[in-house]
């Protein structure tokens, strides 16, 4: 795939590792696998009074071992408690299978001090081995995918072709469906800085869609001449999604991400939709209604 189809999976990736939960994030974790490793990774699930016997994945001629933990939010209280229930109690059931006991989570910052502590106190312990993996292992997982099963993963991507080809017939669905919110009556009108993308600490993915999503700008601007009064009220809705993921504190790349869903909609968009969305993103960051302007005392955006 060139670097613009993988910067769009890269932000598939981001948005369904941040999203989802849970046993959605159980069930999706096992489809990875099971795309990655067929034949060989055996998806198991819970089994009347059995259970799942604390085994929520296995991967055969690697002798791997998967326990899901995927929080809403993660504590060390929890977490820890966890670890010890699951580890304790697979030993009985699968100790002459395995030779890695791998914790799988969803936190994309890390483990914290605590939860490290206990891995680390187990792995001296064993064998078995023990490993946690988190956001980087899992991308690297999904990366190894060929890119049928990347597709059936994450649905369609756009290609270069699809931003070529946009027409104002794709733009006006998208921009239809976030122009819901009153216009702020002060906008910021000033040009915004060349170097925006790093300042706001943006990845080189990101960079990739933004760029091009720019090169259709200009089919953007001409919509908004043939719809009067219509801009103003989109970008106050952008603004107001941005600063409510901005004080929940996302990462820039998870902020990104966020609104590339917010503009094209939920679901599996079509690679037209998922053109129009970047270029209307492009857009309004290049009119600096999102993302900062300037970082101020030298800090993050």
């Amino acid at each position: 795939m060139d670097n613009f189809e993988r910067a769009f999976r890269e932000l598939q990736f981001t948005t369904a590792y941040l999203e989802k939960k849970g046993n959605e994030f159980e069930d999706w974790f096992a489809t990875i696998m099971e795309k990655r490793f067929p034949g060989d990774f055996m998806r198991v699930r819970p089994w009347g009074k059995a259970g799942d016997r604390k085994n929520d994945g296995y991967v055969r001629s690697k002798r791997w071992l998967f326990q899901v933990y995927a929080p809403n939010e993660m504590s060390a209280r929890d977490a820890l408690a966890k670890i010890d229930e699951d580890y304790n109690g697979a030993l009985p059931h699968w100790k002459q299978h395995f030779d890695q006991w791998i914790f799988m989570h969803n936190s994309k910052q890390g483990l914290g001090p605590d939860v490290t502590a206990k891995l680390v106190e187990l792995d001296k312990a064993g064998p078995p081995a023990i490993v946690s993996w988190g956001f980087e292992e899992l991308r690297r997982v999904v990366f190894d995918l060929a890119p049928a099963e990347l597709a059936s993963l994450f649905g369609p991507a756009p290609g270069r072709g699809d931003m070529v080809n946009l027409g104002l017939d794709n733009l006006s669905p998208v921009l239809d469906h976030i122009a819901a919110i009153e216009p702020n009556p002060v906008p910021d009108l000033r040009p915004p800085p060349g170097d925006k993308i790093d300042r706001n600490m943006l990845s080189e993915n990101v960079a990739i869609l933004l760029r091009a999503g720019m090169s259709r700008v200009d089919l953007v601007r001409k919509y908004f001449r043939l719809q009067p009064g219509g801009k103003d009220q989109v970008a106050e809705s952008f603004r107001q999604q941005y600063n409510k993921v901005r004080n929940a504190g996302l990462t820039p790349d998870e902020i990104f991400a966020d609104l590339q869903r917010f503009t094209a909609g939920d679901g599996v968009p079509l690679p037209s939709r998922q053109s129009a969305a970047l270029a209307v993103l492009a857009f309004f960051f290049e009119e600096c209604d999102i993302f900062e302007r300037e970082v101020a005392d030298g800090g993050a955006a």
